[in-house]
């Protein structure tokens, strides 16, 4: 129904992957939102390290290989798919890795790690994130940084929502403003800016960049250890239902949860005022 996407015009991290994992992750436990969360990144294995763990991994592959489902590898199996005209949204869900039943799925990377090679295939997403749109409530989709590749210009165009992602730097805060004004995909859209990994103690923190950026809807994801450990785990999922119910562990990451769930309803504010014109929450 709706489609997220976060990109930086800066190449550098600004905690994009992480950022997208903690809302994604929370929104499933505290929404009812249907999420699937589609890595269009090139060689990175952060998300499925975020939820997953190596032999896990291993074990899922042998399964597949065992013609469980009549599936190439993962991602390149659907893309196959699409390329056939055989788009549908149960498909898609047959080729995701569940986190949350009917909560949170995640569809993972290309296994290449050739650039042109996965620029060809990331060009078919466009009839794989549209196919996604009709299945889930929420599709959010991690891009590769930059617009030097087509395939990140076509799915900024169709998102209805692009988080910019930066870090507390002047130098990429003013490339956000910068960028703002001057990149078609970014002047024509619905863009929140945020700040991952964000340090409260530092010059630029939330208060200050509104104000220097003159935009009140900045977001932000509070740095956290916890949350990093869990991530380094295989635990995220674990990390927010155990937060969830215990008192003495919301209270330790109060700073951090209270960032992800202000960003999250940041998102919800702005896909509201698309679909009904306002902001229906007071």
């Amino acid at each position: 129904m709706a489609i997220l996407s976060f990109w930086s015009g800066n190449k550098k991290e600004t905690g994009q992957t992480l950022s997208i994992i903690a809302i994604a992750t929370y929104m499933s436990v505290e929404h009812s939102y249907k999420t699937l969360v589609i890595d269009a990144t090139v060689d990175d294995d952060t998300m499925p390290r975020c939820f997953w763990n190596q032999d896990a991994n291993r074990e899922i592959k042998k399964a597949l290989n065992k013609g469980k489902l009549d599936i190439a590898s993962g991602t390149e199996g659907l893309m196959s798919a699409i390329a056939s005209n055989k788009t549908s949204p149960e498909i898609i869900s047959n080729y995701t890795k569940v986190v949350f039943k009917n909560r949170l799925d995640i569809l993972l990377g290309l296994k290449t790690k050739s650039i042109s090679d996965h620029e060809k295939t990331l060009m078919l997403y466009t009839d794989l994130i549209n196919a996604a749109n009709k299945y889930y409530d929420l599709v959010i989709i991690d891009l590769s940084k930059t617009l030097e590749r087509e395939s990140t210009r076509k799915i900024l165009q169709m998102s209805d929502v692009i988080m910019y992602t930066m870090s507390q730097n002047l130098k990429q805060i003013n490339d956000y403003i910068e960028n703002k004004m001057a990149i078609p995909e970014l002047k024509k859209k619905n863009v929140i800016p945020l700040i991952g990994s964000m340090n409260a103690y530092c010059k630029y923190n939330p208060k200050n960049v509104m104000t220097y950026i003159k935009d009140k809807n900045l977001a932000y994801i509070s740095y956290n250890n916890a949350f990093l450990e869990s991530a380094s785990e295989a635990k995220v999922s674990d990390f927010f239902l155990n937060t969830r119910i215990s008192k003495k562990a919301w209270d330790r990451n109060s700073q951090f949860l209270t960032s992800v769930a202000d960003s999250s309803q940041k998102i919800i504010d702005k896909f509201e005022e698309i679909k009904y014109g306002k902001v229906l929450r007071s």
